[in-house]
């Protein structure tokens, strides 16, 4: 009985685990929350930057941004087909070359809004994040 308890979690969490890790809605809605609720626990803007051909989180303090350390596999997998929008309507890819953060999320629970366009599963999903950090998800079929 215990080794079929044992191996029910760990089938549940890696299934969780590569969710997390796919680009999935799932996995941006999971991701985009973290960081809304991470910048309003420690009380800083917390941003995801993407470009360079990397992704990473930072933290604003003492005038600029300071890189966060993560967990291995914690940041969402991207495709190179996926397409970011930040809120000044700069489109760009993980692969393009760029030094500004993609969303900006404040403690008072705010964000600086953008858009998550993928394709997932023969649909085009585009994810919308408002300046109040919610999530609204739009699919179209392909």
């Amino acid at each position: 009985m215990l080794i079929g308890l044992v191996s029910t979690v760990v089938l549940t969490n890696s299934n969780f685990l590569t969710k997390y890790q796919a680009d999935q809605t799932p996995a941006y809605n999971l991701f985009l929350e973290y960081l809304s609720e991470e910048s309003a626990l420690t009380k800083k803007n917390i941003a995801w930057f993407i470009g360079n051909e990397i992704q990473y989180i930072g933290s604003f303090s003492e005038s600029e941004w300071h890189v966060e350390p993560v967990r291995t596999g914690f940041l969402p997998i991207i495709k190179l087909t996926t397409q970011f929008q930040d809120n000044l309507g700069n489109v760009f890819s993980i692969n393009d070359k760029r030094d500004d953060p993609f969303l900006v999320f404040y403690p008072s629970g705010q964000s600086s809004a953008g858009k998550i366009t993928f394709d997932e599963v023969g649909n085009n999903y585009v994810l919308k994040i408002d300046k109040y950090s919610s999530v609204q998800i739009l699919a179209q079929k392909l």
